[in-house]
């Protein structure tokens, strides 16, 4: 499809809304006995409440009603129905990756989006994945919307908004079985007035285990244990009839798995025609134990103080999250001589000679560590809504520290000992060790105009200055750097960049419109260990690397055009847009196994294209049809560390994904609904490096999630079930291409098919 089809499509299917928005007398008598409307829906994509229909931004909303039903209690639940986004969970619940119209996050690296919660900015991608209970709406934005949300938002944000609590007694407890992976959870809240009408609190809690889905056929145990336990508490405090303070805090831990990689070698038994991305019958077998430790904390205050002039918020956060993970090796130590019955012959020859992730202790152990802490804190004033003139003005500012710890040690039997991040020289002996410490700050400025020029025509516009200062000293200890004088050394760093937006909306009706956006976005530069040239260069052989010891910023620039409608008397919404980005410096993760180096290596020009749309119609009273569609072609242009990948496609961009879907609620008997609703998404073909390496193309990917229902006045039970057909894929995959030797693929399996029963009653 080119790009002309493409604006053909966009045009078309905007005639044909805008030929409707003219006639609404017309539709609206020809639907009104159809079924009750949809419901109008709210976001604050611009800081602001507004209808969803008056944002010159491409939203896909989730709200509570809708997140109850579809069974949403992670982000891989949401971000599944959403066009041009991917998820992927690879092996520890930490290291999650989201990628947002062709703008990928790499391993290692700042995530594409921002990650806001009740207004407040997290800024450790490592808490993105956690359980969400008691959520009110969730939001996710499409294209840079840096101008409004900052640095690292390059590729969109996802808004995440908590129940807040009123005057309202009330409370909610929800527990859940799942068969496959022998999981129980149970979570709610309870709600109401400390002091009526003027102090409110929420407390919300939640706890999941799970024994696992799949068997450690050396261990003989499951592969992928996993628990998990939150809570969280809120108050509201209405100190004057102007003036409310919004104080919350929650603590999370994570007890869980990683590093649950299958290996596979092209040339070895099984792979003798090369690696096979599609391929899932390796089973786990690793003798190493692995874990996968969490804990974070949060706390926050908020002011909101409203007069005729405007509101004036103030807000200071605190965040801090500890993790960390250890477990089997990555690549047989026998391929760098450890072992010295190896040969390059037999090697490929007898199976209980290679391994990666596998069952002898010629693999070793690997451990990381990556524990952050950050302050910040934000002012800003947002003028009357009403009004034809209206703003945005503020500043922001947030210091972190992040500590990285990553080794490699060889497997004596005793699993990974982490007294320290040395290991033990008996039971452990770490034989390669990176440890750096991150102290960073950033500052920003940022501003927003809207213009009514005429009651139909919106001008607006937007501009933010991020700067962002980062330091790095590496605390390695000397017998384990590169290069003489590395152990201490400290680096420092700036990157800043003022990231523009420009819309204009028109609507020809008030339920619908049609807009126009171009956008700028940055993701921050950083470090990668000191040595990694030197290592690359010299103990993989790859002399010609553009990989350095620190890696600058990344840049997009981006148009979109699109449109919004709630049309039939808002019983069928559509929203569709077109868009094209071009991503300079883009970020991308590389894994040199031989010297063990993993970097952040730069794609130097990508160029993006899409179009997507999602539609959502009230048939009957009681039956809602939903569905979605993204295209995305995405082409590297310019790539000075691999030029022969010039023409392929990035990484972890399927060319397209299709939703489909429909939710049915009929009385049974007085009082009792019965409740059925149907998912079904088709991921398209995609591949996991830049070289587009024969054999690491999955396949397209079709899902089914169902689930049936009852519901009475206080109390719904539910049976579920997710990928109801048992497709067996990999969800996740890590490319070596060793020239003339081989090509490694590990691979992470996807969860088989889930089923269980859920109960809930509220009071």
């Amino acid at each position: 499809m080119t790009r002309s089809n493409l604006l053909k499509i966009l045009l078309g299917t905007s005639c044909a809304v805008a030929a409707y928005g003219v006639t609404p007398v017309m539709a609206q008598g020809n639907s009104a006995a159809l079924s009750e409307p949809l419901e109008e829906i709210v976001v604050t994509s611009r800081r602001r409440d507004e209808r969803l229909v008056d944002v010159p931004i491409a939203v896909s909303v989730f709200n509570a009603a809708t997140i109850e039903r579809a069974g949403i209690t992670r982000a891989a639940d949401f971000l599944a129905l959403t066009p041009n986004v991917q998820f992927i969970q690879t092996t520890n619940v930490g290291e999650s990756q989201v990628h947002i119209r062709g703008i990928i996050q790499p391993r290692d690296a700042e995530p594409p989006f921002a990650y806001v919660v009740d207004g407040v900015l997290v800024p450790n991608p490592s808490a993105f994945n956690g359980e969400l209970v008691d959520i009110d709406q969730i939001e996710v934005i499409k294209g840079p919307i840096g101008s409004i949300y900052g640095r690292n938002a390059v590729g969109g944000a996802i808004l995440v908004s908590t129940k807040k609590p009123g005057n309202e007694f009330e409370g909610k407890v929800k527990g859940s079985y799942e068969v496959e992976g022998q999981e129980w959870s149970v979570n709610g809240f309870v709600s109401g007035p400390v002091v009526k009408d003027k102090l409110y609190a929420r407390l919300t809690a939640g706890y999941l285990d799970r024994k696992g889905y799949y068997d450690n056929v050396t261990l003989h145990e499951k592969e992928d244990p996993f628990r998990e336990g939150q809570v969280r508490g809120r108050v509201v405090w209405d100190a004057t009839d102007n003036i409310q303070f919004d104080f919350s805090g929650g603590y999370a831990k994570v007890k869980g798995y990683a590093f649950n990689f299958n290996n596979q070698t092209a040339g070895t038994p099984g792979f003798r025609d090369g690696v096979d991305i599609n391929d899932t019958s390796i089973q786990n077998a690793g003798n190493v134990r692995s874990f996968n430790n969490q804990k974070r904390y949060d706390a926050t205050a908020k002011m909101d103080w409203n007069s005729e002039y405007g509101t004036l918020s103030i807000y200071g956060a605190y965040h801090k999250l500890n993790e960390d993970m250890g477990g089997e090796g990555a690549v047989d130590l026998a391929l760098f001589g450890f072992y010295p019955s190896f040969s390059p012959v037999n090697f490929f020859i007898d199976p209980t000679l290679y391994e990666g992730y596998g069952p002898t202790p010629r693999d070793g152990t690997q451990y990381q560590a990556r524990n952050q802490t950050d302050k910040s804190a934000e002012i800003r004033f947002t003028s009357p809504g009403d009004k034809r003139l209206r703003y945005i003005a503020g500043a922001y500012y947030i210091v972190f520290d992040r500590a990285i710890i990553l080794n490699r040690a060889d497997d004596m039997g005793n699993g990974v000992v982490v007294a320290n991040p040395l290991g033990d020289p008996v039971t452990n002996p770490v034989t390669a060790l990176t440890w750096t410490d991150n102290h960073n700050k950033a500052y920003a400025l940022f501003g927003q105009l809207a213009f009514d020029i005429t009651e139909k025509v919106e001008l607006s516009a937007a501009a933010r200055w991020d700067k962002e200062e980062r330091g790095t000293t590496n605390l390695t200890p000397a017998n384990y750097v590169t290069l003489a004088g590395d152990s201490g050394r400290k680096r420092n760093a700036n990157f800043s960049k003022v990231q523009p937006r420009v819309s204009l909306r028109y609507k020809p009706t008030e339920d619908t419109s049609f807009y126009a956006t171009y956008g700028e976005g940055f993701r921050s530069g950083g470090f990668n260990p000191l040595g990694s040239r030197f290592n690359i260069i010299n103990i993989d052989g790859v002399t010609n690397t553009t990989v350095q010891d620190a890696f600058d910023k990344e840049t997009s620039k981006s148009m979109e055009l699109g449109f919004k409608a709630s049309l039939l008397d808002h019983r069928f919404s559509i929203n569709g847009a077109a868009f094209a980005s071009t991503v300079h410096n883009a970020q991308y993760f590389q894994f040199f196994p031989f010297s063990l180096s993993r970097v952040i290596s730069i794609v130097d020009k990508n160029q993006i294209w899409g179009f997507e749309f999602d539609v959502n119609a009230r048939v009957t009273d009681g039956l809602n049809l939903f569905g979605g569609f993204g295209y995305l072609h995405s082409t590297i242009k310019a790539n000075a560390e691999n030029p022969e990948t010039i023409g392929n496609s990035m990484p972890f961009t399927p060319e397209y994904n299709v939703i489909l879907g429909a939710q049915y609620s009929k009385p049974i008997t007085d009082g009792i609904n019965g409740v059925v609703r149907v998912e079904y998404t088709r991921t398209g073909p995609l591949y996991y490096d830049t070289l587009n390496t024969p054999g690491t193309r999955r396949d397209a990917l079709n899902l089914v999630n169902a689930r049936l229902g009852v519901e009475g006045e206080t109390w719904t039970a539910t049976l579920w079930s997710r990928n109801l057909f048992n497709k067996h894929y990999n969800v996740d995959g890590v490319v070596l291409v060793v020239p003339n030797v081989t090509v490694f693929d590990f691979v992470t399996k996807g969860a088989p098919r889930t089923f269980g029963l859920e109960v809930a009653y509220k009071f």
